[in-house]
């Protein structure tokens, strides 16, 4: 496989793992699925930004903006999987 085909291996595993860990294994929706791997990437991209303001002694202006951006960011994601839940219900109940 080269490279691009390993790497796409760890990918799924590591959606695999987040879903088994949150117990969103039964999502229908690939796009939820992209969703909860965004904001997993978002919440590893703010725990890295939180160690380096930890490890330079002080407050630091510029992490904390970018841990803001991240956090909006999970939000705004968050948002979108509800919204397509909705309206699969509103759908299902139409039936």
């Amino acid at each position: 496989m080269g490279l691009f085909g390993n790497n796409e291996e760890k990918k799924e595993q590591k959606t695999a793992a987040i879903l088994s860990k949150y117990n969103l294994n039964d999502l229908s929706d690939p796009r939820d699925k992209e969703s909860i791997m965004k904001i997993a990437q978002s919440m590893a991209g703010v725990g890295l930004i939180a160690a380096g303001a930890d490890l330079s002694f002080g407050t630091n202006e510029k992490a904390m903006l970018q841990a803001q951006m991240h956090y909006q960011k999970v939000i705004m994601e968050q948002n979108f999987i509800m919204i397509r839940q909705l309206d699969r219900i509103a759908k299902s109940l139409e039936k």
